[in-house]
């Protein structure tokens, strides 16, 4: 099956590959439910309870599980025809910030006479977990001329609620048409879209500060000069966006995109071949010797408190090896071999507590990450800061004193980066932060302590 997909990439590694370590065991989350090449695991929004969603790939389907008393139960959301090509088939599917109030879903796929790459929109009916039979609205559908390259990860971004799209080269092999550095074809991008407007001769509207919404490119690009990004996903908490990017004859590769970032291809595979200076080198590779086909991850936000917190999990398709990416001392990842996985996994997913899921293409089976640091967060906690509700961050301006109720009985407070690294201390007598101290997000924790700490956002 992802045949081509999985023919890939060179370097070991952008900070360091160490390991291995002791193996983070993969317990079946569902016993006795599974999926025929299963390619997505998520957490459906707007109900009550836990309702997940799983991708069949060359089925075309759409699934779901729901849980009564204590019993999972797998249902039908939505199914179609789709070509069932090696790479191709039903790839992505993402649903709408507003997605109890609207109803509204979109999914990825490739038609089932041709190689093209379609996008669309389709509405649930009232229970959330079964399509409205409405037919559904195409927002993008491009010609494509070779079956592999797909991308078809899709996603809305947890800070600005845009629709991402992953978008491989095209396909073949080399990228023959120069799709990666061509900033006018939709090839090797990712694509940001505002699905609530409608651009004139588009169906969906175009985000003001893309890149190239006002001209010398493509407006929906947000990034370029991608192979195949197979498989990525944002932080949570951050908003940064990791992607693996599946390479050709010699390297594997992980990036954090920018807006208007070149990552290379085909210029450059990995961090070989001619840079002419605009180029974002990875931040992670790997040579072919280590393995062929990367699967971008998630990061664990799970339970702060956890040594996990802020680490980034990804895996190895074709040789099963499974990694995290954590940052050091000084700012810089190192990425730490986990040992071998128990199958080739095709994606990683996260339910609403933290917890991260990864899907076994050829077992069917939704793995859940099992050891004591990786569980859910405790009740509560994740809601202060989940996309549908950031009015829970702790909100201060750096320009006055943090608020007394910070400290409760404490007399001091630590603030560290969302990766769980100490920054500074502050006493409870000078609860004052150094002018020179940087916005963003923080997690502030009593000196001392091991309770869980608050999220606080700092302007």
């Amino acid at each position: 099956m992802l045949k081509h997909l999985f023919t890939s990439s060179l370097v070991v590694a952008a900070f360091g590959l160490t390991g291995p370590q002791a193996q983070i065991k993969f317990k079946n989350a569902f016993p006795g439910i599974t999926f025929s090449k299963p390619v997505y695991f998520g957490q459906m929004p707007g109900r009550a309870g836990k309702t997940f969603v799983v991708l069949e790939q060359h089925d075309g389907r759409v699934n779901v599980l729901t849980q009564n008393n204590g019993t999972w139960t797998k249902s039908t959301l939505f199914e179609m025809a789709v070509n069932q090509a090696n790479e191709m088939g039903l790839l992505g599917i993402a649903f709408h910030p507003d997605y109890k109030n609207n109803h509204k879903y979109y999914i990825t796929y490739n038609t089932p006479t041709d190689f093209n790459d379609v996008l669309e929109e389709r509405i649930a009916d009232s229970s959330l977990i079964k399509d409205s039979g409405t037919k559904g609205r195409v927002l993008l559908s491009l010609v494509d001329k070779y079956e592999n390259h797909n991308g078809g990860t899709i996603a809305f971004g947890p800070k600005d609620h845009y629709l991402y799209y992953g978008m491989g080269d095209g396909g073949s092999g080399g990228d023959p048409d120069g799709n990666g550095q061509n900033k006018n074809v939709l090839f090797a991008k990712m694509m940001r879209l505002d699905v609530d407007t409608k651009a004139t001769g588009k169906a969906y509207g175009i985000p003001s500060d893309n890149p190239f919404a006002g001209g010398g490119g493509s407006p929906e690009i947000y990034a370029y000069g991608l192979r195949n990004p197979w498989k990525w996903s944002f932080d949570d908490l951050t908003g940064t966006l990791w992607v693996g990017d599946v390479g050709q004859d010699a390297t594997e590769e992980v990036d954090t995109l920018t807006k208007g970032g070149n990552y290379g291809w085909n210029k450059m595979e990995g961090p070989s071949g001619t840079n002419d200076g605009s180029m974002i080198l990875p931040l992670f590779s790997y040579p072919h010797t280590t393995g062929h086909c990367v699967i971008g991850g998630r990061v664990y936000r799970g339970n702060p408190a956890s040594k996990y917190y802020g680490t980034y999990f990804l895996a190895e398709f074709t040789d099963q090896k499974f990694w995290m990416m954590q940052k050091d001392n000084t700012g810089k990842f190192v990425t730490t071999d986990l040992g071998a996985t128990p199958t080739q996994f095709s994606s990683f997913g996260v339910d609403d507590a933290g917890q991260i899921y990864v899907t076994g293409l050829y077992t069917g089976i939704i793995y859940v990450l099992d050891d004591p640091d990786l569980g859910p967060s405790p009740a509560g906690l994740r809601s202060e800061w989940t996309p549908e509700k950031r009015h829970g961050y702790v909100t201060v301006n750096r320009s006055e004193p943090l608020p007394a109720f910070l400290f409760e009985q404490a007399d001091g407070l630590d603030l560290m980066s969302p990766e769980g690294r100490t920054l500074l201390t502050i006493t409870r007598k000078t609860p004052v932060l150094p002018g020179s101290f940087p916005a963003g997000i923080y997690l502030a924790k009593h000196t001392g302590s091991k309770s869980a700490p608050r999220m606080l956002l700092l302007k």
